[in-house]
């Protein structure tokens, strides 16, 4: 007599979107403590403890009928105080995990503003997903994403522009072409351990700051969000996520050069009529 295989309920089996606000992780007293720690387990870390404690936290009958779910950490959330805004300066990066329609830029920043209690963002910088082939990073798809940009500064949303990774070709198309010209390019030193001349030079004679940064292109692999999301659920609740794009927001104190305040907003999404 063979013994039947003991059938685990699912904790989330109609929810399709997934939206985390990690709040403000430099309280977090766990993540001080590791001070090299990559982008990505910084993420993971962050994004997976919010996440699972609204997973505690929610009554499981109605986990049964969601379709989405959004996870404030609410404890580490805080708004900037109107009276501070002028002496701190906030930044913004938005990755994309894979080439979405470019509204998702203004979802993303939309949401930051609201978390933070703002008006506007000093800066916004565009990480686009990786390639197999660079050559395949043009700059017709670079466009829709920046004219989405562009708009959110005529709004005044959001006050100047940056992108990532862009060689010194890329780097002058886009700067040619666009109409709010990129202020910043990151450029990341595990892939160029020395700035390219071509690229400093076209940098200093546009007035393009060139800053560096160890973000990998791949800030949070499918993998990665899919065992976040089954070690707080089941297995077969982690079937079928993308992450879409994350958000990280940085505030410096300007006088001080300190970071006060660093935080993380994601969102996945998969297609639950695809598991049926």
């Amino acid at each position: 007599m063979t013994e039947e295989a003991t059938v685990v309920p699912l904790v989330i089996p109609k929810v399709g979107s997934v939206v985390v606000h990690t709040g403000n992780i430099v309280h977090w007293n766990r993540l001080k403590r590791k001070a090299n720690e990559t982008p990505t387990t910084e993420i993971t870390e962050s994004v997976g403890s919010t996440f699972r404690s609204i997973i505690d936290a929610t009554d499981k009958n109605q986990l049964q009928y969601q379709t989405e779910l959004t996870c404030n950490n609410n404890k580490f959330i805080e708004t900037l105080p109107e009276e501070e805004r002028g002496d701190l300066k906030l930044t913004v990066k938005i990755f994309l995990c894979s080439l979405l329609p470019a509204e998702h830029l203004k979802e993303a920043t939309n949401k930051a503003l609201k978390e933070l209690n703002v008006s506007f963002i000093e800066t916004v910088l565009l990480a686009l997903p990786e390639f197999e082939d660079e050559d395949d990073l043009t700059l017709d798809v670079i466009k829709p994403y920046w004219t989405c940009l562009e708009e959110l500064v005529d709004s005044e949303a959001v006050l100047s522009l940056g992108i990532a990774d862009l060689n010194k070709s890329l780097l002058e198309q886009l700067y040619n072409w666009a109409r709010v010209k990129p202020h910043i390019n990151q450029v990341n030193l595990e892939s160029c351990c020395v700035m390219p001349k071509d690229l400093v030079e076209y940098a200093k004679d546009n007035d393009i700051q060139l800053l560096t940064h160890n973000d990998p292109r791949d800030i949070l692999p499918t993998k990665s969000f899919q065992e976040l999301i089954s070690s707080n659920t089941t297995e077969k609740d982690g079937e079928g996520w993308d992450p879409l794009w994350v958000l990280r927001y940085s505030v410096l104190v300007k006088c001080r050069g300190i970071i006060k305040t660093k935080g993380y907003i994601m969102k996945g999404y998969r297609d639950t009529k695809k598991r049926k």
